[in-house]
């Protein structure tokens, strides 16, 4: 089945490993130097690390890695790679048999949207179905591609786009140059619940659904019955000598030493009313200290915290009442056996 015509895009181009050839990377004016930079810096004025600078360095990459290898569900417990295959099939058989866009936010490595790729082209081969990985960084956008065609999409179906989502207002407007305009939509949202506050990323994600758009998204979840002792209970599985390593990474590269203060985990009420419960992990100064960046410093004082990380927990029921605020209806969900990673089916 033919789709509607491509739009005219400017040529970006980017190397892939996959095939060597030049590829067409879509750069959002959200991830343009002068908006990092500015980002940035609003993160040391607010004593607030933005999230996404945790994964700018090939340094501070490889820490992430160790910790997830040693601590994500995804990767220790073959049941949650159950829950996103089912998760993903169920979605497939959801969808119309018309032609498709697949929109994956903060795609990462592309290893999950793997399964959803298979199922669509699977249940109906003349479907035309394109991929739109999306992700801060160019690096991820392209392994994203790569593991895609690895696995047989076709590379002319293959749209990477660098986003900055926390900066980006409209989802919907930021990636207009690269949707087809009537075509259905299944979006994945895969890994990034925990860092956002649902009230800044709900009403972006439904406006991006679109009419009879489907949504697969997975939550962090407390496990058990009483929500607060199930937060209590995941905690170590931040606050370790791994994770610590992580986040202090990008202190240190500003000139901060370990001796500067100490690494703080704690848990949290979520700031805009929601009910819900975080993680959060402050740098506590234990005398002052100034954080050097682009020729000019900041200064940090005994007793100032700087905000480097959060992570909300959620429970199935919160999650359907959540996404039931902004007319997005829950159809399915999925567990791993411990209860503390799930993956939901939306519909709008």
């Amino acid at each position: 089945m033919k789709g509607p015509p491509r739009r005219a895009s400017a040529k970006r181009v980017a190397k892939s490993v996959a095939d060597q050839a030049s590829v067409a990377v879509l750069i959002h004016p959200s991830q343009f130097p002068g908006a990092i930079d500015e980002a940035f810096r609003e993160s040391l004025r607010s004593r607030r690390m933005n999230h996404k600078f945790h994964y700018d360095t090939p340094k501070q990459a490889l820490r992430w890695l160790r910790v997830h290898e040693a601590f994500s569900p995804a990767r220790q417990d073959p049941s949650c790679l159950v829950a996103y295959d089912d998760a993903t099939l169920a979605a497939a058989r959801a969808l119309g048999q018309g032609d498709i866009d697949v929109i994956s936010l903060g795609c990462g490595g592309g290893q999950k949207e793997l399964g959803l790729l298979r199922a669509l082209r699977t249940l109906n081969p003349a479907r035309h179905v394109r991929y739109i990985p999306t992700d801060v960084s160019v690096s991820l956008t392209l392994v994203a591609r790569d593991a895609a065609l690895a696995d047989g999409f076709a590379a002319q179906d293959c749209e990477p786009v660098v986003l900055d989502l926390a900066r980006a207002e409209d989802w919907g407007q930021a990636l207009q140059s690269v949707l087809w305009p009537g075509v259905q939509r299944v979006v994945t949202f895969f890994g990034m619940m925990p860092n956002f506050s649902p009230t800044e990323v709900l009403p972006r994600l439904a406006g991006l659904l679109g009419p009879k758009g489907v949504l697969l998204v997975s939550a962090n979840l407390a496990p058990g019955k009483n929500y607060a002792a199930g937060v209590t209970k995941i905690l170590p599985l931040y606050d370790n000598p791994l994770t610590d390593e992580w986040l202090f990474s990008v202190l240190a590269d500003l000139g901060v030493e370990q001796s500067d203060g100490r690494m703080e985990f704690r848990i949290a009420r979520c700031p805009d009313g929601s009910g819900l419960l975080r993680v959060e992990a402050d740098f506590v100064f234990g005398k002052a200290t100034a954080l050097r960046y682009g020729g000019k410093e900041w200064r940090c004082q005994k007793g100032e915290r700087f905000g480097l990380f959060f992570s909300y927990r959620h429970t199935p029921a919160r999650v359907k009442k959540l996404f039931a605020r902004h007319r997005l209806v829950v159809q399915s969900q999925w567990l791993n056996a411990a209860g503390d990673e799930g993956v939901f089916l939306i519909e709008a």
